[in-house]
């Protein structure tokens, strides 16, 4: 016997836009915190992470005295202990690089010897602000933090070199392989996008288009690592120059080129988005 009442809405129906919206809103703030704890995991990124806010301070106060000029002060300290085995990786670097023509090993060598040095000094400064150099500690520092400067800059110049050199060889290796010969953006044939290795003419079979699928990839790679090689380098040997008082800036000035810089290092270390998973539809 029926009652005349109606059966309670299955889960299908009772989903709502909102219900759904409010899901997703959910879902990607839980990506992006897990995102965040990934990327922070790293002490490089814990690093570059205050040197962001270390710049911003000093963009902020334009280095007049202050609470602003304090907390950029105090930042820039912070940072030390997530590079203090800095100089040890760049030594590292510089005794295991593979042999290369001369000037490219020379650069090789220079960048590496440089960034110890930045390293190295950088730590002395650290030593003499917690009063580890006595009497002189003043002194001291300031010619240690002149020393990490200068080696910042050679470091970030012979980096910028070699920078220079990889797109060269990059772009003898898509001369090679056919890219864009007559300067002209890659053709589509039947409606499809094909490959900018892939002539128009020419017939693939599917592991062929595979193959060269990969190699396009491959060189996205790259070409992506070697432009931000070449964005941070110029940043960081302009920025070396003008704390060493050699190119005249202000500190506003200092502080943006900074952030810039930091903003470029954190977005080249930041985890790739994780796939969005098919969403499951209920039936009733």
């Amino acid at each position: 016997m029926t009652t005349g009442r109606k059966a309670p809405p299955s889960d299908a129906s009772s989903a709502t836009p909102e219900t759904t919206t409010r899901e997703d809103a959910l879902d990607r703030a839980l990506d992006v915190l897990a995102r965040t704890k990934s990327f922070l995991s790293a002490y490089d990124a814990r690093d570059k992470t205050l040197a962001f806010a270390q710049y911003a301070t000093l963009f902020a106060s334009n280095g007049a005295p202050g609470k602003l000029a304090s907390a950029s002060a105090s930042i820039g300290m912070s940072r030390k202990p997530f590079r203090i085995v800095k100089p040890l990786e760049s030594a590292a670097t510089a005794a295991r690089r593979p042999k290369r023509d001369a000037p490219t090993s020379a650069a090789e060598t220079m960048r590496a010897v440089g960034m110890t040095c930045y390293f190295a000094f950088d730590h002395l400064v650290w030593a003499c602000a917690s009063g580890a150099c006595g009497t002189g500690r003043e002194e001291a520092r300031g010619r240690f933090q002149r020393a990490s400067y200068w080696g910042w800059f050679f470091g970030s110049a012979s980096g910028l070199f070699l920078d220079t050199n990889e797109l060269n060889a990059l772009l003898d290796v898509m001369r090679e392989k056919g890219f864009a010969d007559d300067g002209s953006a890659p053709k589509a044939r039947d409606g499809e996008n094909t490959s900018p290795f892939v002539d128009a003419d020419e017939e693939l079979d599917a592991d062929e288009r595979e193959e060269r699928e990969r190699e396009v990839e491959a060189l996205r790679k790259r070409a992506r690592k070697v432009f931000v090689g070449l964005i941070t380098n110029s940043a960081q040997a302009v920025l070396a120059l003008a704390l060493l008082e050699k190119v005249k800036m202000s500190k506003r000035k200092i502080g943006a080129l900074g952030m810039f810089l930091s903003a470029v290092n954190i977005a080249s270390m930041l985890p790739a988005p994780a796939a969005e998973a098919p969403r499951k539809t209920k039936t009733a």
